[in-house]
């Protein structure tokens, strides 16, 4: 997220250290003049000339200081980020009230960069040794509060798009073959649901078993978790590589986010799909009221109801491959931040965030964030 801002800073620290190696030179010319001059001047005359040296006023705030400081209200599950769009709503506003904090105080900031600047230009080859550090920073000051101003412009452009989610302002219409085709990706686990054997197993005693990963935690992706409760018979391979393969597909959030998907172990991961039972769907959704019946987020948890994974909604008929991918990438969609909204005209593809498992209003069920695409990457 700072590579901008690195490079805008090692670019003035460049052009300053120019200017100072330009004074040292002038300065040694300067010396072998003087010392010329005063030669000749000890012969002929005793006059002697001070030399006035304007005082570099040091500023009164320690801006590295007060970045730092306004960033530590950052949520450590925030600081993970590629693009803007990446992030929750909550991340989203944490990271812009630090921001905030930061540009509060852009007047007193820039007041010293102007001093600042205009002292160096007037006094560059007198500049105290111990005065070098402070002029540097501060000459600095005026292009990261431009970073940080257009990145304020950049997270509320982004939290505007993704809370005014309830305007349709587009419709669109795919062929029965587009719509068909969209849930071929590679494997029939979708068709199956990854059962080992259809009939759940209710006198077993239940527990939530984690799907262990030699994946570590990647820095550059959105890292999760997968749990399963024990008396469902899901197979945690089969589950796996599923969640991969759509998390992770082309026509998935990958190209909203700009980051991948990447399975690792729960404590390192940013957050966890649990694939339970209706009963244990109803405990870990709470206060959330899923009835058991319904799937859910709840903060970094996505739990699926087994009842759905098995059974689909209405409004999909017989097509549980093109459920089950809505399922997974809807409720993905609430960990990223977005929020539901509405079938924009009858007969055409339903937007993923709507509630589908619902209805789908005469929409058509869809699986893939076509709409969601649109609005992060062509809305303004």
């Amino acid at each position: 997220m700072q590579e901008n801002l690195k490079g805008i800073l090692l670019l003035i620290v460049l052009v300053a250290l120019s200017f100072f190696g330009f004074r040292i030179f002038n300065n040694t010319d300067n010396r072998e003049s003087v010392s010329e001059t005063e030669t000749d001047t000890i012969s002929t005359s005793t006059t002697t000339t001070t030399l006035y040296i304007e005082t570099y006023n040091l500023p009164s705030f320690d801006f590295e200081i007060d970045v730092e400081n306004a960033l530590q209200s950052i949520n450590e599950l925030c600081l993970v980020k590629n693009t803007w769009f990446s992030l929750t709503n909550e991340c989203l506003n944490n990271w812009l009230y630090s921001y905030k904090l930061i540009t509060a105080n852009e007047k007193l900031y820039l007041s010293h960069y102007e001093y600042t600047f205009d002292y160096f230009m007037n006094n560059y080859s007198n500049i105290e040794k111990n005065d070098v550090e402070f002029i540097i920073k501060s000459l600095a000051i005026k292009e990261q509060m431009k970073f940080y101003t257009s990145e304020i412009i950049e997270i509320e452009k982004v939290l505007a798009i993704k809370n005014n989610q309830e305007e349709n302002t587009t419709t669109i219409f795919l062929s029965d073959d587009a719509i068909n085709n969209s849930k071929d990706i590679g494997t029939n686990d979708l068709l199956n649901g990854c059962y080992v054997d259809l009939a759940d197993n209710p006198d077993d005693e239940s527990m939530l078993i984690e799907v262990e990963s030699e994946n570590s935690r990647n820095s550059e992706a959105l890292n999760y978790g997968i749990k399963i409760e024990s008396n469902i018979n899901i197979d945690s391979d089969c589950i796996s590589k599923l969640l991969n393969i759509v998390l992770n597909h082309e026509n998935g959030w990958t190209k909203i986010t700009g980051k991948s998907f990447n399975h690792t172990n729960i404590e390192n991961s940013d957050y966890v799909y649990i694939f339970a039972s209706p009963e244990t769907t109803d405990e870990l959704c709470f206060p959330l009221e899923t009835n058991g019946i319904y799937s859910c987020r709840n903060e970094s948890e996505i739990v699926i109801n087994n009842f759905r994974w098995r059974n689909g909604a209405s409004d999909f008929l017989n097509d549980m491959e093109t459920y089950r991918l809505y399922l997974i990438n809807h409720e993905t969609g609430h960990i990223l931040g977005w929020g539901h909204r509405g079938c924009p005209k009858e007969g055409a593809i339903a937007p993923l965030m709507m509630q589908q498992s619902k209805g789908t209003d005469g929409c058509i069920p869809y699986g893939w964030p076509v709409y969601e695409m649109i609005k992060a990457n062509f809305d303004n």
